[in-house]
């Protein structure tokens, strides 16, 4: 190999080592500010930040309506406690959300998203074991969807105020996760009762 070639290559290597510390151009809308190309602003946000504030909003909106009904309706007493630190803590977490992520000015809906309205017409139905059954239930598969979605935000986001609001979501929400894992196992494995 001559010194051409070799000049050649550590030029390139060089190239993609310095555009691998770049954040993702893909991931940025249109009308992104660039200090210089490929590179915006780091508390300008992407459009996945732009995604991501959007989907938390209307998962912690579900959760606290949800919640209230849980509080309502639910059939034991671990459930309507459940419902209310569902209603507490992710009405804070919202909170946050929609004042760290003002600057990526989301489009948010103000009401549930349709599936959260199918969650809370099949719960309005249910009573007893049957609403603990399918409220805990609701929330291991939102909670395991939110987790996600905090990781993709770790991953992919761009603003530094809402990957660090990710981070430090994260345990608090596999918490939550948990807690509803264990009553629903409780719940669903418990022995019927003799007639």
């Amino acid at each position: 190999m001559n010194r051409t070639h070799l000049a050649a290559l550590l030029a390139l290597a060089a190239f993609e080592a310095h555009a691998q510390s770049l954040p993702n151009p893909g991931g940025m809308a249109p009308d992104t500010p660039r200090m210089e190309t490929g590179n915006p602003p780091k508390d300008h946000a992407n459009t996945q930040d732009k995604l991501f504030v959007r989907q938390a909003a209307l998962g912690n909106r579900a959760e606290v309506e949800l919640g209230k009904t849980a509080q309502q309706k639910g059939g034991s007493e671990a459930v309507r406690q459940f419902g209310k630190r569902m209603q507490a803590d992710h009405a804070k977490a919202g909170d946050q959300l929609l004042r760290l992520g003002k600057k990526a000015e989301p489009s948010v809906p103000k009401e549930l998203d349709p599936e959260h309205v199918r969650v809370r017409e099949e719960l309005d139905k249910a009573s007893g074991k049957d609403f603990d059954v399918a409220y805990l239930a609701s929330q291991v598969r939102d909670h395991q969807k939110t987790a996600n979605l905090l990781l993709w935000e770790m991953s992919f986001g761009q603003s530094a105020d809402l990957t660090k609001y990710a981070a430090d979501t994260l345990p608090t929400v596999m918490e939550h996760l948990e807690i509803a894992k264990q009553q629903l196992t409780a719940i669903t494995s418990a022995p019927m009762p003799e007639r």
